[in-house]
């Protein structure tokens, strides 16, 4: 018999939302991707063992020196951004963290295995705290990028996507980094004006957001908006293919049911938490009761999907350079809910940000 996900499978790329190489979760894969985030790298590194100690103490112990050893070569990151870095490139890393070849940092092999679970690309998002300027976010990126380069050299680059919130500086330094041959996602994105700017800035994937971000902080939240979003998913896959953009592809994320997951099936790539892996994976079809399978697909058939006068105004801003042009019509967005999503999911960001900070600065005190 068929599960959802093997369904799924058929429809979309799926990727795995997750940081953790040992749940249960890999023995439904491979998947195509692994994606990440700051709240999903503190959730993870978070994590106690039976003794009540730190199961990645080690790693963070061994970011902490790392960085140490970089900071004082560098101007642009603190030391405990440098840290937070590292140890979340180190989490879904190929390979053991190598020696530096100094008399004081000796590394242990470092082995956890998100990738073997994966065919395509590690995604790792950049500092939130930085959106608001490209030149910050492009440096950010570049040496994130790097990161990976020293910790798991057999690792192509080619399988590294860097995730940018989609402010205008993050998707201009979209573009600049795309230009270099580094692969970018937009994410935190809640509207069609967001996704033109990203198509227009070459972005491998846009990842528009099912549920705002809060639903995934605030237990027992339900984003009244949701059915908009659902659809704005897949308004988005079909203006890119009426417009012929082949570069960008949707990667829908922040799912909260396996409903809306499946009501996006046929959207080119999902991004699921291992929850919804789980019971994707335990469901059969032929017993499937829930939301008719790519439902969303024949939503924006029978509606039509957008305004093109709208649509077009935002493609001149958009193709003349014009910045306030372009604000502004994101700033009336969904009646300004987009810009109201985006501004909290990056407080949300930020706030888990400086949560993995605090975790270096403890680290660094006890000697770690």
């Amino acid at each position: 018999m068929t599960s959802l996900l093997d369904e799924l499978r058929g429809l979309s790329s799926v990727a795995c939302d997750t940081l953790d190489a040992e749940g249960e979760h890999p023995r439904f894969g491979p998947f195509v991707d692994c994606t990440s985030n700051q709240a999903i790298a503190y959730n993870e590194l978070s994590k106690l063992d039976s003794d009540g100690k730190l199961v990645y103490q080690q790693l963070i112990h061994e970011s902490i020196e790392v960085a140490h050893w970089m900071f004082a070569k560098q101007s642009d990151a603190t030391l405990e951004e440098l840290a937070v870095e590292l140890m979340v490139c180190s989490l879904p890393s190929l390979s053991p963290l190598p020696a530096i070849k100094t008399n004081t940092l000796k590394m242990v092999n470092l082995a956890l295995l998100i990738a073997p679970h994966i065919t395509g690309r590690l995604h790792i998002q950049t500092n939130p705290k930085l959106a608001y300027s490209t030149a910050k976010t492009i440096k950010n990126a570049e040496r994130v990028h790097s990161h990976f380069t020293h910790l798991s050299p057999s690792l192509s680059p080619s399988r590294i996507c860097i995730k940018i919130p989609s402010t205008h500086e993050g998707l201009l330094a979209c573009r600049h980094l795309e230009a270099k041959g580094i692969t970018t996602l937009a994410t935190t994105l809640f509207s069609l004006e967001q996704a033109i700017l990203a198509s227009a800035s070459s972005c491998r994937y846009v990842a528009p957001y099912v549920n705002e971000l809060k639903v995934h902080f605030e237990q027992g939240y339900v984003d009244p908006d949701r059915d908009n979003s659902l659809f704005l998913c897949g308004v988005i896959q079909e203006y890119f293919r009426r417009r012929g953009v082949e570069r960008t592809e949707v990667m829908a994320a922040s799912f909260v049911t396996v409903e809306e997951v499946m009501q996006l099936a046929g959207v080119r790539n999902l991004t699921v938490s291992p929850g919804l892996l789980e019971v994707l994976a335990g469901t059969k079809v032929e017993g499937w009761t829930g939301a008719t399978v790519g439902m969303v697909g024949r939503w924006v058939g029978g509606e039509g999907g957008w305004d093109e006068g709208r649509v077009r105004e935002v493609e001149r801003v958009v193709r003349e350079g014009d910045e306030g042009g372009w604000r502004m019509a994101f700033m009336r967005a969904e009646g300004g809910r987009a810009e109201g999503k985006l501004v909290q999911a990056l407080n949300l960001f930020v706030g888990v940000q400086e949560g993995l900070e605090e975790v270096v600065r403890r680290g660094v005190k006890q000697g770690l």
